[in-house]
């Protein structure tokens, strides 16, 4: 009889426990109600974001969220990659929806704003936990910096649509790019790294980094008008050669150049 209950009283306190530990799990962080507002680390162009995130009985209620430089001016309707900036509200709206910044999925085209978004509402919810509600400093603007000439071969791109492509390496796969030129400058740029079928890779290629990795090399040299300039990604190194390598044909292609024989260039100049 005694181990009966003994086994009784076993059962029970496992069974609270599991209760216990599934209700806390349920509840989920314990955010304290308030504002809070953080900022993540700036990019390599000086780019961050930041976000102000309203918790109300311990649930996210609102995100705002931007991207300014470090001079204060804000991503809008001129910046030269638009899905970055159109992206906000989405990504404002699926964190409301899932309660948790990883589970906030990327936008095509958006994801270096994906993931300055998750860095800033990571940090703000840890300073929910806390019931911290300071916000950052202010921004200082910089010191004006010495003026940069536009490179002299921009001047030189003719408008049109440009287009370029790799051989095919040992793999059978080719990179492949599309550059629109209006006005001198760089303002459309589609990349992708296809088979010998011409499908592009997609989510079933097993190194994701280098499909992963196009949106953001295309939205570097949209930014900075120079294939010299795009920074290589981390697990991405020959998806960049091969990007770097189909823009500077394509940019020859532009300013009137013969390319080099290894290319196989396919444009439509306008006029």
């Amino acid at each position: 009889m005694n181990r009966t209950v003994g086994l009784v009283i076993v059962l029970l306190v496992i069974l609270g426990l599991a209760i216990y530990i599934n209700a806390q799990r349920q509840a989920g962080p314990d955010w304290k109600d308030g504002t809070y507002v953080a900022r993540s680390e700036p990019d390599e162009r000086g780019w961050f974001g930041e976000i102000e995130i309203v918790i109300k009985d311990g649930k996210i209620t609102q995100v705002n969220y931007e991207e300014l430089n470090q001079e204060g001016k804000r991503k809008g309707a001129d910046y030269p990659y638009p899905q970055g900036p159109e992206s906000h509200d989405d990504y404002e709206q699926r964190l409301i929806s899932a309660q948790d910044p990883d589970e906030v999925e990327a936008i095509s085209g958006a994801t270096q704003t994906r993931d300055r978004f998750v860095e800033a509402a990571k940090a703000a919810l840890r300073k929910a936990e806390e019931g911290d509600q300071s916000r950052p400093p202010a921004i200082m603007p910089q010191p004006p910096a010495p003026e940069e000439q536009p490179p002299t071969q921009a001047a030189q791109w003719r408008d049109g649509t440009y287009t370029a492509r790799t051989d095919m390496d040992d793999y059978g796969y080719y990179g492949e790019i599309e550059l629109v030129i209006s006005g001198g400058r760089i303002t459309e740029v589609r990349y992708d790294e296809k088979d010998r079928e011409g499908n592009p890779k997609g989510e079933n290629y097993p190194y994701p980094l280098g499909p992963q990795s196009e949106d953001r090399y295309q939205e570097q040299l949209l930014e900075t008008q120079d294939p010299e300039k795009v920074e290589v990604i981390t697990g991405a190194t020959q998806t960049w050669e091969r990007f770097k390598e189909t823009a500077r044909e394509a940019l020859r292609q532009a300013g009137g150049e013969q390319g080099p024989g290894q290319m196989q260039p396919q444009t439509q100049t306008g006029t």
